[in-house]
């Protein structure tokens, strides 16, 4: 047994009776004394269920191989990758001859689906395998650049939503400069990436999707469903869609998450007592999807959607790609506005952000952060923040927080020693260069300004809905959010004699859940609530198609 993790939940074993059902499932194979079972950046690669003999998994993220643990018999090999079809990040090779029970990702799924014990034993250990990997020296992805850097933000952003295992290297430090030196790359280059064995200077989200497995060619299938936005709502509408056995496909333009995912804490979400991060929530909602085989590709977004006389949808990606789809699903959130000043999307990614996670926390830690916005989102920032900030001010157009922010927010605000509430307050300017360095306040009473020494500006207000890629036939509200309901039988553009379902649009076949939707409440669980009801909706449109 390996000494590193030890006997946890990540080592469970298979009793007798669950090890009989990898022998009818799997196929028996033989392993001499040192041959690989899998190697680290392969695809596809199944689990293995060991008969007899011991496996030993090995990582060299560093440059140096490193055993991480044996696996004996009655013990498995793999993590998330089985789930998440991505390349795997260790090797297994056998020590001493090796009889194990090789299952197919794609038994692996009928394992879980079919047999709850071994589906909670099995869940339970890849998490925690992955988790304990990543806190044992694994370097995974190598990323160097500048902390306070736009483009190495939006990487940092993109590996934290898609649990991608990575390492920042901050090239002003001694240790950044000898990454680049040991990769062949210069400052002029970054960021720079190292991964599967392939180094990318200054690359695309898209090109170091395709190289972690994330982005893949979307085959020319027709699915029942293809759900745009992997925010709440989306993700619960692909778990609640694929237990139901509808061929699912969601499509996201970062990963999974949407706005929640940018939330340090939620604690007001049925089930979680002490509070669980958006990206934690996210990432469970995503592997309990794909579970049920539901399918996922980011970082994309859809340019248009048009209908043929085959009562196909289909989904014109910015890959070039083309998904068809019997039903759509538009659970593609809002983006918070931007302030009306020039440095907001000058700065953005380098000293102004609209989301506050570990990676955005860094660019203020022992410094001055400004919070905008009176909502939840901003007050889970601000609270965040101020476990890392020297102070946070968090600054609001009203003299009331409780207009629009939960009660237990405004207490831990109002009794935080190091947030001060600004009331009545506005961000009049932004000074520096490249980075952040001041923001310039102003009482929206009196009209006296201030400035303030500031690393970073988390903006939080405002909703612009995601509708762009949605066809004109689609009914949207004075403010862009999309109509939807049995209010839509008398419109014009409605075109069946039915009425509509509670989620579906003006063009049939088409529905709206979540943030996106016209008259919702911007609360995750009511997001969820919606994604859960859509599929509700699927089937009754499924159902009147055939």
């Amino acid at each position: 047994m390996g000494t590193e993790i030890g006997q946890c939940a990540a080592i469970p074993r298979f009793n007798d009776e669950q090890l009989a059902c990898a022998a009818m499932i799997g196929e028996l194979v033989r392993f001499a004394d040192g041959e690989p079972l899998f190697l680290e950046h392969q695809h596809d690669v199944p689990m293995y269920v060991i008969r007899s003999g011991e496996v030993i998994i090995r990582e060299s993220s560093t440059g140096e191989p490193r055993d991480v643990v044996t696996h004996e018999a009655g013990e498995f090999t793999g993590d998330v990758d089985l789930l998440t079809a991505r390349p795997i990040v260790v090797s297994g090779y056998a020590k001493g001859p090796v009889q194990a029970y090789r299952i197919p990702q794609s038994e692996v799924r009928r394992l879980l689906n079919e047999i709850p014990a071994l589906s909670d034993m099995l869940l339970e250990a890849f998490q925690t395998r992955r988790a304990v990997l990543e806190t044992s020296g694994f370097l995974g992805v190598r990323l160097i650049g500048r902390a306070r850097s736009r483009e190495t933000n939006e990487l940092r952003e993109f590996f934290y939503r898609n649990h991608v295992p990575h390492t920042f290297f901050d090239v002003d430090e001694p240790e950044g400069r000898e990454q680049l030196a040991l990769l062949g790359a210069t400052e002029a280059d970054i960021p720079v990436t190292a991964c599967s064995r392939r180094v990318n200077k200054r690359p695309t989200l898209a090109q170091v999707a395709e190289c972690l497995g994330i982005q893949r060619e979307i085959p020319d299938t027709l699915y029942d469903l293809v759900i745009v936005g992997a925010g709440p709502a989306g993700l619960a509408a692909a778990v609640y869609a694929g237990s139901e056995g509808l061929k699912t496909l969601v499509i996201d333009r970062v990963g999974p998450g949407g706005q929640a995912g940018s939330s340090s804490k939620i604690e007001n979400f049925m089930g979680f007592p002490s509070g669980i991060s958006g990206a934690e929530l996210a990432n469970r909602g995503y592997l309990q999807a794909l579970k049920f085989d539901v399918q996922f590709t980011a970082p994309v977004h859809v340019k248009q959607v048009d209908y043929n006389a085959e009562g196909e949808h289909r989904l014109h990606l910015c890959t070039g790609q083309v998904a068809r789809a019997r039903c759509v699903l538009a659970a593609s959130g809002v983006a918070f506005r931007q302030l009306a000043i020039d440095a907001c999307r000058r700065l953005q990614g380098a000293g102004v952000f609209y989301a506050a996670t570990s990676v955005e926390a860094r660019s203020c830690r022992k410094s001055t952060a400004i919070v905008v916005g009176g909502g939840n989102s901003a007050g889970q920032a601000a609270v965040y923040l101020a476990e890392t900030a020297e102070r946070v001010l968090v600054v609001i157009r009203g003299d009331d927080l409780r207009k629009s922010m939960s009660e237990y927010l405004c207490k831990r605000i109002e009794h935080h020693p190091r947030i001060t509430l600004c009331k009545n307050t506005e961000v009049d300017d932004i000074e520096g260069r490249d980075v952040v360095e001041a923001v310039w306040l102003k009482s929206n009473l009196t009209g006296e300004r201030q400035r303030i020494d500031c690393a970073a500006l988390f903006i939080f207000v405002g909703a612009k809905p995601h509708t762009d890629w949605l066809p004109d036939a689609v009914a949207l509200d004075e403010k862009g959010f999309v109509l939807t309901g049995a209010g839509l039988e008398s419109d014009e553009r409605w075109p069946l004699d039915r009425e509509p379902c509670e989620l579906e649009t003006t063009c049939p076949g088409i529905l709206a859940a979540g943030d996106v939707r016209a008259g919702t409440t911007k609360r995750c669980g009511f997001a969820v609530g919606d994604g859960s009801l859509a599929i509700a909706c699927v089937h009754r449109y499924l159902n009147d198609l055939s």
